[in-house]
């Protein structure tokens, strides 16, 4: 079980927000259902329930960016996934500062709330990583007033990752989804 929080955690990467097929009318006022899918790489890394790696998102009407990503949390006893992931891109976007009037440049970021199961298997005790091994399903869903950038307003959505976890540690995932996107431009 402790194997499995310290290394699982890895196993929950999440990358943005809403369901495939999630109609207009089920995102907020002033937001449009945004298609999003993509690929993440990280691995578990001390101390035990961090992950980081790297997220390759395409962003309907937004094109494709390269974002960091690090977790923080862990799977327990029963298989479970709980994980807060926070995404920081490779964009800029000029923004103008409220306080100074001053253009500046924002790199999108938001952050998620990912749950979902697990199917791991320990790993061969002899493996200098020790561990475990196998397949995970989870959802993540945008936490509100964490959007910067691209990401700005995001409050709602959900993106399904599939993932698996090998004994050094690497986890590679799969999503798609969809995120509630400001209208504004």
């Amino acid at each position: 079980m402790l194997i499995k929080n310290n290394y699982m955690f890895s196993a929950a990467l999440s990358v943005l927000i809403a369901v495939a097929g999630q109609a207009d009318a089920s995102c907020p006022a002033g937001t449009t259902a945004t298609s999003i899918k993509g690929k993440i790489f990280n691995n578990a890394v001390s101390p035990a329930g961090i992950t980081l790696g790297t997220a390759h998102l395409e962003v309907d009407g937004h094109g494709k960016v390269k974002c960091g990503i690090m977790g923080n949390g862990g799977v327990g006893s029963d298989g479970s996934i709980n994980f807060m992931h926070t995404l920081v891109c490779d964009d800029s976007l000029l923004i103008t500062n409220p306080a100074t009037g001053q253009r500046e440049a924002v790199h999108s970021q938001i952050t998620l709330n990912t749950t979902g199961t697990s199917a791991f298997q320990a790993c061969n005790p002899s493996n200098p990583l020790g561990g475990s091994y196998g397949t995970f399903r989870e959802t993540s869903v945008p936490m509100p007033g964490t959007g910067r950038g691209m990401f700005q307003g995001v409050t709602a959505g959900r993106v399904v990752i599939d993932g698996t976890m090998n004994c050094q540690f690497a986890i590679d995932m799969k999503f798609q989804g969809e995120i509630c996107m400001s209208s504004q431009k």
